[in-house]
Protein backbone atom coordinates (compact mmCIF):
# COMPACT_ATOMS: atom_id res chain seq x y z
CA UNK A 1 0.00 0.00 0.00
CA UNK A 2 3.02 2.18 0.85
CA UNK A 3 3.54 2.58 -2.88
CA UNK A 4 0.13 2.74 -4.43
CA UNK A 5 -1.78 6.20 -4.37
CA UNK A 6 -5.07 7.39 -3.15
CA UNK A 7 -7.71 8.04 -5.48
CA UNK A 8 -11.09 10.16 -5.07
CA UNK A 9 -14.08 8.87 -7.79
CA UNK A 10 -17.31 10.46 -8.51
CA UNK A 11 -19.92 8.71 -9.81
CA UNK A 12 -23.33 9.13 -10.92
CA UNK A 13 -24.39 11.92 -12.12
CA UNK A 14 -22.37 14.87 -11.46
CA UNK A 15 -19.32 13.82 -12.47
CA UNK A 16 -20.79 14.51 -16.26
CA UNK A 17 -24.15 16.14 -16.15
CA UNK A 18 -23.28 20.00 -16.62
CA UNK A 19 -26.88 20.93 -16.02
CA UNK A 20 -26.40 21.85 -12.32
CA UNK A 21 -22.83 22.79 -12.88
CA UNK A 22 -24.62 25.45 -15.11
CA UNK A 23 -27.68 25.92 -12.29
CA UNK A 24 -24.94 26.53 -9.78
CA UNK A 25 -23.09 29.23 -12.23
CA UNK A 26 -26.43 31.33 -12.85
CA UNK A 27 -26.82 31.09 -9.22
CA UNK A 28 -23.09 32.65 -8.49
CA UNK A 29 -23.56 35.20 -11.33
CA UNK A 30 -26.99 36.43 -9.70
CA UNK A 31 -25.69 36.67 -6.34
CA UNK A 32 -23.03 38.62 -7.77
CA UNK A 33 -25.56 40.85 -9.45
CA UNK A 34 -27.45 40.88 -6.42
CA UNK A 35 -25.10 42.57 -4.30
CA UNK A 36 -23.64 44.99 -6.70
CA UNK A 37 -27.03 46.21 -7.01
CA UNK A 38 -28.55 45.91 -3.18
CA UNK A 39 -24.87 47.16 -1.73
CA UNK A 40 -24.00 49.71 -4.80
CA UNK A 41 -20.09 47.74 -4.78
CA UNK A 42 -18.71 45.20 -6.62
CA UNK A 43 -16.83 43.15 -4.36
CA UNK A 44 -18.77 40.41 -5.56
CA UNK A 45 -18.17 40.95 -9.65
CA UNK A 46 -14.31 41.12 -8.35
CA UNK A 47 -14.63 37.97 -6.46
CA UNK A 48 -16.28 36.56 -9.34
CA UNK A 49 -13.98 37.49 -11.88
CA UNK A 50 -10.71 36.49 -9.78
CA UNK A 51 -12.32 33.03 -9.11
CA UNK A 52 -13.36 32.19 -12.75
CA UNK A 53 -9.85 32.59 -14.06
CA UNK A 54 -8.37 31.54 -10.57
CA UNK A 55 -10.17 28.10 -11.13
CA UNK A 56 -10.56 27.52 -14.42
CA UNK A 57 -6.79 27.72 -14.77
CA UNK A 58 -6.58 25.01 -11.98
CA UNK A 59 -9.34 22.50 -13.96
CA UNK A 60 -7.64 23.12 -17.09
CA UNK A 61 -4.09 22.18 -15.22
CA UNK A 62 -5.61 18.79 -13.96
CA UNK A 63 -6.61 18.06 -17.34
CA UNK A 64 -3.74 18.98 -19.02
CA UNK A 65 -1.56 16.96 -16.47
CA UNK A 66 -4.00 14.02 -16.55
CA UNK A 67 -4.83 13.92 -12.65
CA UNK A 68 -8.22 14.80 -13.44
CA UNK A 69 -9.93 12.31 -15.89
CA UNK A 70 -13.36 13.52 -17.00
CA UNK A 71 -14.17 11.83 -20.40
CA UNK A 72 -18.22 11.87 -20.45
CA UNK A 73 -19.42 15.43 -20.53
CA UNK A 74 -23.19 16.34 -21.23
CA UNK A 75 -24.98 18.98 -21.18
CA UNK A 76 -29.02 18.68 -21.48
CA UNK A 77 -28.02 15.55 -23.22
CA UNK A 78 -25.56 16.48 -25.82
CA UNK A 79 -22.06 16.02 -25.43
CA UNK A 80 -19.65 19.19 -24.69
CA UNK A 81 -16.26 20.05 -25.79
CA UNK A 82 -13.90 20.45 -23.03
CA UNK A 83 -13.00 23.90 -24.17
CA UNK A 84 -16.65 24.34 -22.58
CA UNK A 85 -16.88 21.83 -19.94
CA UNK A 86 -13.50 23.25 -17.80
CA UNK A 87 -15.06 26.92 -17.38
CA UNK A 88 -18.35 25.67 -16.33
CA UNK A 89 -16.17 23.42 -14.08
CA UNK A 90 -14.47 26.71 -13.11
CA UNK A 91 -17.41 28.45 -12.64
CA UNK A 92 -20.01 25.35 -10.48
CA UNK A 93 -16.94 24.34 -8.57
CA UNK A 94 -14.96 27.19 -7.73
CA UNK A 95 -16.89 30.48 -8.00
CA UNK A 96 -20.25 29.12 -7.17
CA UNK A 97 -19.11 28.00 -3.60
CA UNK A 98 -16.65 31.25 -2.66
CA UNK A 99 -19.65 34.03 -3.81
CA UNK A 100 -22.15 31.52 -1.74
CA UNK A 101 -19.61 31.06 1.08
CA UNK A 102 -18.89 34.95 1.01
CA UNK A 103 -22.73 36.09 0.80
CA UNK A 104 -23.35 33.72 3.96
CA UNK A 105 -20.79 35.26 5.70
CA UNK A 106 -21.43 38.97 4.91
CA UNK A 107 -25.40 38.23 5.79
CA UNK A 108 -23.74 36.40 9.57
CA UNK A 109 -21.35 39.06 9.90
CA UNK A 110 -24.30 42.11 9.47
CA UNK A 111 -26.14 42.07 13.03
CA UNK A 112 -29.20 42.64 11.74
CA UNK A 113 -29.10 40.17 8.72
CA UNK A 114 -27.89 37.34 11.19
CA UNK A 115 -31.11 35.48 10.86
CA UNK A 116 -31.14 35.59 7.33
CA UNK A 117 -27.57 34.15 7.03
CA UNK A 118 -29.16 31.28 9.07
CA UNK A 119 -32.24 30.99 6.52
CA UNK A 120 -30.20 30.95 3.50
CA UNK A 121 -27.58 28.56 4.75
CA UNK A 122 -30.23 26.50 5.43
CA UNK A 123 -31.78 26.66 2.17
CA UNK A 124 -28.59 25.91 0.44
CA UNK A 125 -27.96 23.00 2.65
CA UNK A 126 -31.62 21.51 1.15
CA UNK A 127 -30.64 22.37 -2.27
CA UNK A 128 -27.46 20.21 -2.39
CA UNK A 129 -29.30 17.30 -0.42
CA UNK A 130 -31.76 17.74 -3.72
CA UNK A 131 -29.45 17.81 -6.23
CA UNK A 132 -26.80 15.06 -4.87
CA UNK A 133 -30.82 13.00 -4.33
CA UNK A 134 -32.43 14.18 -7.28
CA UNK A 135 -30.86 10.77 -9.64
CA UNK A 136 -31.62 7.85 -6.55
CA UNK A 137 -28.38 6.53 -4.63
CA UNK A 138 -25.93 5.07 -6.28
CA UNK A 139 -24.10 1.58 -5.56
CA UNK A 140 -20.40 2.86 -6.20
CA UNK A 141 -18.68 1.25 -9.19
CA UNK A 142 -15.33 0.73 -7.37
CA UNK A 143 -12.63 -0.11 -9.81
CA UNK A 144 -14.89 0.13 -12.83
CA UNK A 145 -15.39 3.03 -15.65
CA UNK A 146 -16.64 6.28 -13.43
CA UNK A 147 -16.93 9.62 -14.74
CA UNK A 148 -13.98 11.16 -12.90
CA UNK A 149 -11.23 9.24 -11.16
CA UNK A 150 -7.87 10.94 -9.54
CA UNK A 151 -5.07 11.41 -7.62
CA UNK A 152 -5.85 12.49 -3.87
CA UNK A 153 -1.73 14.02 -3.60
CA UNK A 154 -0.83 14.20 -7.01
CA UNK A 155 2.68 16.22 -7.72
CA UNK A 156 0.89 19.24 -7.91
CA UNK A 157 -0.49 19.35 -4.29
CA UNK A 158 3.15 21.04 -3.68
CA UNK A 159 1.83 23.73 -5.53
CA UNK A 160 -0.99 24.68 -3.39
CA UNK A 161 1.28 26.66 -0.52
CA UNK A 162 2.03 28.78 -3.90
CA UNK A 163 -1.11 29.04 -4.89
CA UNK A 164 -2.64 30.28 -1.45
CA UNK A 165 -0.18 32.43 -0.90
CA UNK A 166 -2.00 35.71 -1.63
CA UNK A 167 -4.71 34.48 0.75
CA UNK A 168 -2.06 34.14 3.50
CA UNK A 169 0.09 37.03 2.74
CA UNK A 170 -3.38 39.08 2.73
CA UNK A 171 -4.39 37.59 6.10
CA UNK A 172 -1.40 39.04 7.82
CA UNK A 173 -1.36 42.30 6.14
CA UNK A 174 -4.96 43.07 6.51
CA UNK A 175 -7.21 44.85 8.95
CA UNK A 176 -8.92 43.24 11.35
CA UNK A 177 -12.51 43.66 10.13
CA UNK A 178 -11.51 42.29 6.79
CA UNK A 179 -9.56 39.04 8.41
CA UNK A 180 -12.92 38.38 10.37
CA UNK A 181 -14.51 38.51 7.23
CA UNK A 182 -12.01 36.25 5.62
CA UNK A 183 -11.74 33.74 8.29
CA UNK A 184 -15.26 33.63 8.51
CA UNK A 185 -15.63 33.22 5.09
CA UNK A 186 -13.14 30.28 5.30
CA UNK A 187 -15.58 28.79 7.88
CA UNK A 188 -18.49 28.85 5.71
CA UNK A 189 -17.16 27.34 3.27
CA UNK A 190 -15.07 24.42 4.98
CA UNK A 191 -18.98 24.04 6.40
CA UNK A 192 -20.38 23.79 3.01
CA UNK A 193 -17.64 21.74 1.34
CA UNK A 194 -18.20 19.26 4.15
CA UNK A 195 -21.75 18.91 3.80
CA UNK A 196 -21.19 19.11 0.12
CA UNK A 197 -19.10 15.60 -0.01
CA UNK A 198 -21.01 14.19 2.96
CA UNK A 199 -24.16 14.30 0.04
CA UNK A 200 -22.03 13.41 -2.24
CA UNK A 201 -20.83 10.10 -0.43
CA UNK A 202 -24.38 9.14 1.28
CA UNK A 203 -26.09 9.23 -2.47
CA UNK A 204 -22.81 6.28 -3.56
CA UNK A 205 -21.33 9.37 -5.99
CA UNK A 206 -17.82 9.95 -4.10
CA UNK A 207 -15.66 7.32 -2.38
CA UNK A 208 -12.46 6.97 -2.34
CA UNK A 209 -10.27 4.09 -3.91
CA UNK A 210 -6.63 2.54 -3.34
CA UNK A 211 -4.64 1.37 -6.22
CA UNK A 212 -2.23 1.70 -8.91
CA UNK A 213 -2.07 3.90 -12.07
CA UNK A 214 -0.11 2.54 -14.67
CA UNK A 215 2.29 4.83 -17.17
CA UNK A 216 -0.37 4.32 -19.60
CA UNK A 217 -3.29 5.07 -18.34
CA UNK A 218 -5.02 2.20 -17.09
CA UNK A 219 -5.03 1.10 -13.23
CA UNK A 220 -4.31 -1.85 -10.92
CA UNK A 221 -5.67 -3.56 -8.04
CA UNK A 222 -8.22 -0.84 -7.54
CA UNK A 223 -10.21 -1.34 -4.02
CA UNK A 224 -12.29 0.63 -1.89
CA UNK A 225 -10.65 2.53 1.59
CA UNK A 226 -11.32 1.75 4.52
CA UNK A 227 -14.02 4.38 6.18
CA UNK A 228 -11.31 6.33 7.97
CA UNK A 229 -9.55 7.28 5.22
CA UNK A 230 -12.57 8.20 2.97
CA UNK A 231 -13.47 10.22 6.19
CA UNK A 232 -9.92 11.85 6.25
CA UNK A 233 -10.01 13.07 2.62
CA UNK A 234 -13.65 14.46 2.79
CA UNK A 235 -12.14 16.70 5.97
CA UNK A 236 -9.46 17.26 3.37
CA UNK A 237 -10.95 18.12 0.65
CA UNK A 238 -13.05 20.58 2.26
CA UNK A 239 -10.67 22.25 4.40
CA UNK A 240 -7.51 22.20 1.98
CA UNK A 241 -9.30 22.02 -1.90
CA UNK A 242 -12.31 24.49 -0.98
CA UNK A 243 -12.07 26.00 2.11
CA UNK A 244 -8.16 27.15 1.41
CA UNK A 245 -7.37 27.00 -1.75
CA UNK A 246 -10.50 29.15 -2.92
CA UNK A 247 -9.50 31.89 -0.27
CA UNK A 248 -7.41 33.74 -3.04
CA UNK A 249 -10.70 34.63 -4.97
CA UNK A 250 -11.44 37.56 -1.93
CA UNK A 251 -7.87 37.91 -1.36
CA UNK A 252 -6.70 38.59 -4.31
CA UNK A 253 -8.91 41.30 -5.50
CA UNK A 254 -8.70 43.11 -1.70
CA UNK A 255 -4.45 42.61 -2.24
CA UNK A 256 -4.95 44.96 -5.77
CA UNK A 257 -7.60 47.26 -4.47
CA UNK A 258 -5.16 48.47 -1.14
CA UNK A 259 -2.49 49.06 -3.71
CA UNK A 260 -4.56 50.94 -5.86
CA UNK A 261 -5.15 52.72 -2.54
CA UNK A 262 -1.70 53.53 -1.38
CA UNK A 263 -0.54 54.70 -5.00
Amino acid sequence: MLLESVFIVRGGFWGEEYEFKLLFAIVAISITILDWKWKDRKDYLWVFLTGAIFWTSVELMLHLTGVRDMPNRYLFGMEIPIWLSIPMQGLSEGVSVGIMGLFITDLFLDKEMRKYSIITLTFVIAGMALVMFSHGIYTPNVGGEVPSRREVFPLWSLLIPVLVCPAIYWFIKTDNKSRKRGLSMFITMFILGCIWYLFYWLSGQRWVEIGTKNPDGTYSNLRRADPIIEFSVIIYNAAVEIALIYMPFLAIPELIKRRGSNE
